[in-house]
């Protein structure tokens, strides 16, 4: 395979047409995905695959975004790159890829978009700190998918800042109650009845009845 990889660099730096080196990138993607390359195949289609990082149409590097996205051993360098790339081309590798860690995602959390943020808010497993930056900003869209997600560990911390926050939206206190394994001191603010305070007003509590009304 490493001469036809080595092929496959020259194409992709001297093809013209953009769909063309799509096609080369994405045979080589699949087979490199699917594992069982010996060290000097495993090289050439990595090398192959940091001259992608470079192609100037968005839509070759999305077809290599999306090819490895499951894949096992793909260098970091690599993986990386793709995953701070534009939204589009990172979503397929924040989404699905479980070679990156915490400390590969709070930056990108950090600094990049809120389209980056809400593919991470759909990973499989997100970790407490992780789900805790997503929230920092209060992106509506974002907040909603991770509230969602069975699979990020939210603390309970994170969950009252949200009620706090967001208590005059009915849709996301309604999340937040939707959320398995709810805390307890959270799921009293969600679901206790209103209190009245001594001086016969309601208790500033937060209550979301599920028939549309928050006191």
């Amino acid at each position: 395979m490493t001469t036809v990889t080595r092929e496959v660099i020259a194409q992709l730096i001297e093809e013209a047409s953009w769909t063309e080196r799509a096609k080369s990138v994405e045979r080589l993607a699949a087979r490199f995905t699917a594992g069982g390359l010996d060290e000097a195949e495993w090289h050439a289609a990595t090398d192959a695959f940091r001259v992608v990082l470079y192609d100037a149409e968005p839509l070759v590097r999305l077809v290599l975004a999306e090819t490895v996205k499951f894949a096992l051993d793909l260098p970091r360098d690599i993986l990386l790159a793709l995953a701070r790339d534009t939204a589009t081309i990172a979503t397929p590798i924040l989404e699905h890829s479980r070679l990156l860690n915490e400390d590969d995602l709070l930056p990108i959390v950090q600094r990049h978009s809120p389209a980056h943020r809400f593919a991470i808010a759909g990973r499989r497993l997100i970790s407490n700190r992780v789900a805790a930056a997503l929230c920092r900003d209060g992106e509506r869209a974002v907040v909603l998918r991770l509230l969602a997600n069975d699979g990020a560990a939210i603390a309970e911390q994170t969950l009252h800042l949200l009620l706090d926050r967001f208590a005059d939206q009915p849709s996301l206190v309604d999340a937040v109650a939707r959320r398995r394994f709810l805390p307890v001191s959270v799921g009293s603010r969600v679901f206790a009845p209103v209190k009245r305070a001594e001086d016969g007003k309601p208790a500033l509590r937060l209550v979301w009845d599920r028939t549309g009304s928050l006191g």
